[in-house]
């Protein structure tokens, strides 16, 4: 069961990241369009170290930072440039030496090293191979290193190493003539110092680097070294983009890694402007893990015919089935009504994240938000003046039914931000959302395989492999067009090709991610493998398109989670469980509901051992089952006992008076359910058109008083389900289930302006119970199954 729920998340999750780039904001190169001047640049440089031994795999040092570069000498044809480097932010964790810097909070154990770091650094190209890098403290920071032993100077490289990366490529190697693809730089001054004598070749000349692309005035380089000395082998990947007319450091990224046998130390750095998204936490956040697909998937062997001729691995699994998300033609979909947001700790208690929770679907959704003019506020509503850096940003997509987007924020400058951040009582921002029209269109497989869909500058290719009834579909996503494929109603198996890294293959999973993501070549297409039982007559394809011509703009309130899930209006942060909630496997609060059939009692059996009546808590009230003919156990006669979930759905058990047994062999028992009238669902709507979290309980609350009516009475006499007729749950305030003393918390307590009820996902359908005065009786009877 849970390996077919995986695939079915899997399956889900892949097709949602097919429409991603609508979701994706575009950043362009060394800044984020502010202007700045020609002698300075500011950058983001993150580095770790992990270290794995067999399986075991541990993240030693995690480091990042904000630094400005300013040039401290002009550059000449005769004398080198030299930067003066200023850290605005610093993270640095090192648990094996418990040491901890936060710019942010340099109070503590790092406060001394803090005080040197914040001081900045002076970098030098030497004129030779590398450059060199001393602290302005240079003085203080030579008697910490003294202070603290022998080991100081290797346990603090990894800090002193963002400080070395030298961003000029000098004009001797940038104004070569006719730079092309191929063509070798030697830039062993961009990289630390300290990274020992690997990056010499074996006649003691810096390393060459490999020309890979070149785009207008940008060029791109790459390293890659592999080399073994006593027993170890040391590889190197490096790759560097440059602004061929100014010489300026674009983006790098840099691995090293040692290994013997089954031990493994690697050390990763990027270097990016500020403006680049995510890097810097997914470096920061790596632990080092792998996910083993062979434990989910079944492995089948493509062939050569999979990939367009490259051999291929892939696992097969049957086509699962998914919600599709409605038509929404016109984009009038309501994706910006929540006036709150969510304020939280981000991973590892360590930034700054904010989440806003736009509405529920009930399939795919993806569009791109943006986040501007971010205020932190104090209880006074008074703006708090602290700088903030954004470096990650998720645009609106839906992960189990909810729509959300988020950014990333770390507080700028040294020590005083600790202070001001404990003033911070909410956040203000802007969104700026762009609407996406949706809609499906069948298109015949004849026609596909005969030649490409095109739906703007986005592509979808099929194509019949070798095998019979094997086809390949691709779809390449551009620009502000998408199409995701939905393959409902085929019969037979999929996989999903993973695309090809751009770097060596001993890189993790990480560091591949780091290398797509800061050098992307080209949009990779997101590629399916059908393994069909029959040739299918058409394909339903989703289309999506932004219209950045309608964009949103709206100011949101981020509160604290727990003022944000007080106000019942606000959507849901997480929608109900996929799949079913049972309780001792009868009361099944995740089966379907069709009013109207609800009423007719019976008894049922999940093995032939066991016996039971499943009804709704509300009916328990008025419906108990007699025993006409038992029979004992264990000198005793059985009886119903009645089992609540708490969640609206009962059950009578046939079982022992102790409770101990609800197993029988080859006994008949036969008797009547007992209502004292007849039960019907009373159908009321759905939810709200533009909150459709929300249900209007009118209809019911005009047959009762809602001043007197417990809360519990919600679970008791209501049915709300999603458009897959999962069972939906009340959303209570804290503290809504308890009372003190004699005190009830009645059922208006629970409503929104009165009348509406806040659940977890979004309705599709609403009714309540309605008990007429005609008393019912229902006979059964019933042969428990011998033993086998």
């Amino acid at each position: 069961m849970a390996s077919s729920q995986n695939r079915i998340v899997f399956t889900a999750l892949t097709l949602c990241f097919s429409l991603l780039g609508l979701a994706s904001p575009s950043y362009g190169r060394e800044s984020d369009g502010q202007e700045m001047a020609p002698s300075q640049r500011e950058y983001q440089v993150t580095m770790s170290t992990l270290f794995a031994h067999g399986d075991n795999q541990q993240v030693g040092v995690r480091a990042r930072a904000l630094l400005q570069y300013r040039v401290d000498s002009a550059p000449n044809s005769a004398k080198a440039v030299s930067f003066s480097v200023l850290p605005t932010m610093l993270q640095y964790q090192d648990p094996a030496y418990r040491l901890n810097i936060n710019s942010f909070d340099d109070s503590g154990r790092g406060a001394a090293l803090a005080n040197i770091v914040r001081r900045g650094t002076l970098l030098m190209d030497n004129g030779d191979s590398q450059s060199t890098a001393r602290f302005k403290a240079q003085d203080e920071w030579l008697a910490y290193v003294a202070k603290q032993g022998q080991e100081a100077q290797s346990v603090l490289a990894p800090l002193k190493s963002l400080f070395e990366f030298y961003p000029l490529v000098s004009q001797a190697h940038r104004l070569q003539k006719a730079l092309a693809v191929g063509d070798t730089l030697r830039l062993g001054n961009l990289l630390p110092s300290g990274l020992g004598d690997f990056l010499q070749t074996g006649a003691g000349e810096p390393e060459e680097w490999q020309i890979v692309a070149t785009e207008g005035q940008w060029i791109t380089v790459r390293l890659e070294r592999d080399t073994q000395r006593q027993g170890i082998e040391y590889r190197r990947f490096g790759e560097v983009s440059f602004n061929r007319e100014n010489g300026w450091l674009d983006k790098l990224l840099l691995v090293d890694q040692q290994q013997k046998g089954d031990k493994l130390q690697a050390r990763r750095w990027l270097m990016a402007p500020t403006s680049t998204p995510y890097v810097s936490s997914i470096l920061w956040q790596d632990e080092g893990d792998y996910f083993d697909e062979d434990d989910v998937f079944a492995e089948e062997h493509l062939g050569d015919d999979a990939l367009g001729g490259e051999g291929a691995v892939i696992e097969l699994f049957d086509i699962p089935t998914l919600p599709m998300a409605p038509d929404d033609r016109d984009a009038s979909v309501a994706m910006m009504e929540p006036d709150e947001g969510v304020m939280s700790a981000g991973w590892g208690g360590d930034d700054i994240e904010l989440r806003y929770i736009h509405g529920l679907t009930t399939g795919d959704y993806a569009t791109s938000v943006a986040y501007r003019n971010i205020e932190l506020l104090d209880w006074k509503d008074r703006v708090i003046d602290l700088p903030l850096w954004q470096h990650s940003a998720r645009g609106a997509s839906a992960i189990n039914g909810v729509v959300s987007s988020g950014v990333n924020l770390l507080p700028i400058g040294w020590g005083e931000s600790k202070a001001k951040l404990e003033e911070l009582y909410q956040i203000r921002a802007e969104l700026i959302f762009t609407p996406v029209k949706r809609y499906s269109q069948q298109l015949p497989w004849p026609q596909l395989l005969k030649q490409p869909y095109r739906f703007g500058e986005t592509t979808l290719t099929l194509s019949a492999l070798s095998k019979p009834g094997r086809y390949r579909l691709a779809i390449t996503n551009r620009g502000a067009n998408a199409l995701a494929p939905d393959f409902n109603g085929l019969q037979g198996k999929l996989g999903i090709v993973e695309p090809e890294g751009l770097g060596p293959a001993w890189l993790s999973n990480t560091e591949q991610l780091l290398l797509d993501e800061l050098f992307p070549r080209e949009q990779s297409a997101h590629v399916y493998i059908l393994q069909l039982d029959s040739v299918p007559e058409s394909l339903k394809i989703l289309h999506s398109e932004q219209l950045s011509d309608r964009k949103i703009a709206k100011q949101i309130s981020f509160v604290t989670q727990a003022a944000y899930e007080a106000n019942l209006a606000n959507p849901p942060l997480e929608s109900a469980s996929l799949g079913p909630v049972e309780l001792d496997r009868v009361t099944d609060r995740g089966a379907v509901a069709e009013p109207g059939r609800l009423s007719e009692l019976s008894i049922a059996s999940i093995t032939g051992y066991d016996l039971y009546i499943r009804l709704p808590s509300a009916l328990a009230e008025v419906c108990q089952p007699q025993i006409s003919e038992g029979f004992e156990e264990v000198g005793k006669p059985v009886e119903w006992r009645l089992v609540d979930n708490g969640l609206g759905q009962s059950a009578y058990v046939l079982m022992t008076p102790d409770g101990k047994r609800r197993y029988f062999y080859d006994k008949r028992i036969k008797g009547s359910i007992e209502c004292l009238g007849h039960a019907h669902w009373q159908t009321f709507g759905a939810g709200d058109n533009r909150r459709p979290w929300l249900v209007d309980l009118t209809p019911w609350l005009s047959t009762l008083d809602k001043t007197e009516v417990p809360i519990s009475q919600l679970y008791r006499s209501l049915v709300i389900t999603d458009a897959q007729g999962r069972h939906l749950s009340p959303r209570l305030s804290k503290g809504a289930n308890s009372a003190k003393g004699n005190e009830i918390n009645t059922l208006d307590k629970a409503l929104v302006d009165g009348r509406w009820l806040s659940v977890d996902g979004a309705v599709s359908s609403a009714a309540y119970l309605s008990i007429d005065h005609e008393p019912l009786t229902i006979p059964y009877q019933f042969h428990l199954k011998p033993l086998p």
